[in-house]
């Protein structure tokens, strides 16, 4: 008589691999269940359950429920807390100070000023929501919105991969819509204005190497002499710790080569720091340094200077002049094609180039 093979009672689409990714660590013996339970103190514990219609057991399904600390509730972990231990883990990830402090900015200003929950469990899709309305009401920016939105889900993921209880609904909010408008650029005009508006010395170099390589003004003042590479006819500079904590090359025009050689020679002093860009009192410059020359720019040349838009500007004439979308994206140090589509938008000019011998009426 032929054995018949028994259909397994596993549900049909649910993998051990994928079903436990996000949601528990692999099952352990009691003992070393309760020896991480110790050894974790106020950290909740996690296990499966399955429950039917009835709330009894039920194999059917597979769901996740937490088990609170001994003597807290879960849920109850305070807010503030939290946070300073997610601002820790994040810089130790690498993030930059600036995404640090801006990380810490937004959830400060959620708790402290927009009534933000003090305890995890107040920390739902409908609060989420809640604060989102409140913003948007206020009548600020879709980018700050946004912003505040994406702080607050990477809190939210953080916690529920530490194995707290979060809301699972917040992880799962889809952020709110920002408007896609078209990146403004410098004008050629207004690049030679503004090169001839700075001193010479740091500040005419700074806004050379922001027009010349689409660098981030926080990349630039991180520069050092060790990161100018010039041998020959190829000039690089070293961007050693950009965002997301990636480091790439930058090349350099024979142009710029020559001014950052001629800043070295008869502007730079000898001074005890080894970071590129030096003031004339022999201290480094800073991020805000530069921030604050691009403010006093602004009222000298008559037109709107933002540090954003000489990346704008760079890769809108990189790829205007034939250049290679592929190298654009190791350049600027994105790990997609995503944000290095939006330089493809085309100016009026560029749109009605040839476009009468195009159209079909």
């Amino acid at each position: 008589m032929e054995k018949r093979l028994k259909k397994p009672s596993k549900p049909l689409g649910f993998s051990k691999t994928v079903g436990t990714k996000f949601l528990a660590p692999a099952p352990v013996s009691e003992h070393r269940h309760k020896a991480a339970r110790s050894a974790q103190a106020g950290r909740p514990g996690a296990r499966f359950v399955r429950r039917n219609g009835d709330g009894g057991a039920d194999d059917s399904a597979p769901a996740f429920a937490f088990r609170a600390a001994p003597g807290r509730p879960a849920g109850s972990q305070r807010m503030a807390g939290l946070v300073r231990e997610w601002l820790a883990e994040v810089k130790v990830m690498g993030r930059s100070e600036q995404t640090i402090k801006w990380y810490q900015q937004k959830m400060d200003w959620y708790l402290g000023h927009e009534g933000g929950p003090a305890t995890l469990d107040g920390l739902t899709s409908a609060e989420v929501k809640r604060l989102l309305g409140v913003l948007i009401e206020r009548g600020l920016a879709p980018n700050t919105v946004h912003g505040f939105f994406e702080v607050v889900r990477a809190f939210a993921n953080w916690a529920l991969r530490e194995g707290f209880a979060v809301d699972p609904a917040v992880v799962r909010m889809r952020p709110p819509k920002v408007p896609v408008t078209e990146l403004e650029t410098y004008t050629e005009s207004q690049q030679e204005t503004m090169v001839a508006a700075a001193a010479p010395g740091w500040p005419r170099l700074a806004v050379q190497i922001l027009l010349g390589t689409g660098m981030r003004v926080g990349e630039l003042a991180e520069l050092t002499l060790d990161d100018y590479e010039s041998d020959g006819d190829v000039g690089f500079l070293k961007v050693r710790k950009g965002k997301g904590a990636k480091f790439r090359r930058v090349p350099l025009s024979s142009r710029l080569r020559r001014e950052i050689d001629r800043y070295l020679n008869r502007f730079r002093q000898d001074v005890e720091t080894n970071r590129l860009l030096v003031k004339g009192n022999g201290q480094p410059v800073r991020m805000m340094t530069v921030e604050y020359l691009l403010m006093r720019m602004q009222e000298r040349v008559g037109f709107k200077v933002h540090a954003h838009k000489f990346r704008h500007t760079f890769a809108t004439e990189y790829l205007r002049k034939g250049g290679d979308i592929e190298r654009l994206r190791r350049i600027l140090g994105h790990s997609s094609y995503v944000m290095v589509m939006r330089y493809l938008h085309l100016d009026k000019g560029d749109l009605g180039k040839d476009f009468d011998l195009r159209s079909p009426f």
